[in-house]
C-alpha cells in the first residue's frame, strides 16, 4: 500500500500562461542552445478535450488525463535547421513506453489497457517567431494496439475471447509552439530549462488521435515521487510512505443528484463531445552531457 503525503490534486484545465516561468512579471529568456534530454520525473503532458454538461445546454472543456513524456531536444540558436525535438508520450503506469513506435510489444503488457496507446513527435522544421517562441513543426505519430473481442453467449460461456492484437500507426503533421525559460524549483532558479507549449487538432484533421486519446485510460501522474519504508521491515510493516505531486484529472462534471428510492441511475447530465484535442507540454530539460557524466556514462 502506498500513502502519499502532501499530495496535490490537480483539478481542471491548467492555463498555459500559468506554466511559464517569470521573474518580476516578465518572461525570462532561457539559455537555449545545447543538447537536452527530457527529465521524465519532472515533465508532464496534459490532454484536454471538449464536452457538454447540464444535459447538453453548456459546452465545456475538461482534462482527459495526464501523461508522462520523455525524449531529447537539440537546439542550435545559430542554426535552427540543425535543431531537433523528439518526444514520446505515454500513460503514467510505466516509467517508459512499453510499446514501440513501430508497434512492437510484449504480450503480457497488453493485459493493462493503459499500455495500448503511444504518441510520438518528431520535428522536421524549427523556426523562431517575433515573440521569441519556437514554432516546431513535425510528425505527430499515433501507435495504437487494439484487440477484437468475440462474445458468444451460451451455456459454456466463460468470458470474452480476445482476438490477435492489431497495430495501427497513423502520422499527421502538427506544430507545437514552445516557450523556454530557466527551470524553477522552490521559488529558486534550478539547473536546466523548462519548455512549455501546446498543439491542437480537431476530429476532422486527426480523427484517429482524438478517438484514441479519449478511449485510453490515463492513470494519475506522480511528479518527483519518493518512497521509503518507514517501518524498517519489521512486523508492523504497513507499506511504503511516498511523497510527490499527485496529478489526476477530475473528468466531466458530476450531476449532484440526491440518491433515494426513486433514483434511476446515472443520466446524460454530461457527455464527451470529442471534437477537439489539445496537448499541453510542460517539459523539464536537463543538460544531456551533464546527466551522462553524473550517471557515469
Amino acid at each position: 500500500m502506498f500513502k502519499y503525503k502532501g499530495a496535490i490534486a490537480v483539478i481542471g484545465v491548467l492555463a498555459l500562461g500559468a506554466l511559464l516561468v517569470s521573474v518580476s512579471g516578465k518572461t525570462v529568456a532561457a539559455p537555449a542552445s545545447g543538447a537536452w534530454h527530457v527529465d521524465a520525473q519532472h515533465s508532464t503532458v496534459q490532454l484536454i478535450t471538449d464536452g457538454t454538461t447540464d444535459f447538453g445546454k453548456k459546452k465545456i472543456t475538461y482534462t482527459l488525463g495526464f501523461a508522462r513524456v520523455n525524449g531529447d531536444f537539440k537546439l542550435d540558436d545559430a542554426n535552427l535547421d540543425s535543431s531537433k525535438l523528439d518526444l514520446h508520450i505515454y500513460p503514467a503506469n510505466s516509467t517508459a513506453p512499453v510499446i514501440g513506435e513501430d508497434g512492437k510489444y510484449k504480450t503480457e503488457w497488453l493485459a493493462n489497457q493503459a499500455n495500448h496507446t503511444l504518441m510520438c513527435f518528431h520535428s522536421k522544421k524549427i523556426t523562431r517567431g517575433p515573440d521569441g517562441k519556437l514554432q516546431v513543426t513535425g510528425d505527430l505519430v499515433l501507435t495504437r494496439v487494439d484487440r477484437n473481442v468475440e462474445l458468444e453467449p451460451n451455456e459454456a460461456y466463460s468470458g470474452p475471447v480476445y482476438g490477435p492484437p492489431v497495430v495501427h500507426r497513423v502520422v499527421r503533421e502538427a506544430t507545437f509552439v514552445l516557450d523556454l525559460a530557466p527551470a524553477a524549483q522552490g521559488g529558486k532558479q534550478a539547473a536546466g530549462v523548462e519548455a512549455t507549449g501546446s498543439t491542437s487538432m480537431s476530429r476532422e484533421t486527426y480523427p484517429e488521435l482524438v478517438k484514441a486519446a479519449i478511449a485510453t485510460y490515463w492513470p494519475p501522474v506522480v511528479m518527483d515521487e519518493k518512497c521509503q519504508n518507514t517501518s524498517g521491515g519489521t512486523e508492523d510493516y504497513r507499506g511504503s510512505s511516498c511523497t510527490g505531486t499527485f496529478m489526476d484529472a477530475p473528468g466531466l462534471p458530476v450531476e449532484s443528484t440526491r440518491i433515494g428510492e426513486d433514483y434511476g441511475g446515472p443520466s446524460n447530465f454530461d457527455a464527451v463531445a470529442g471534437n477537439q484535442l489539445t496537448i499541453l507540454l510542460r517539459l523539464r530539460l536537463a543538460n544531456k552531457a551533464a546527466s551522462q557524466t553524473a550517471n557515469g556514462m
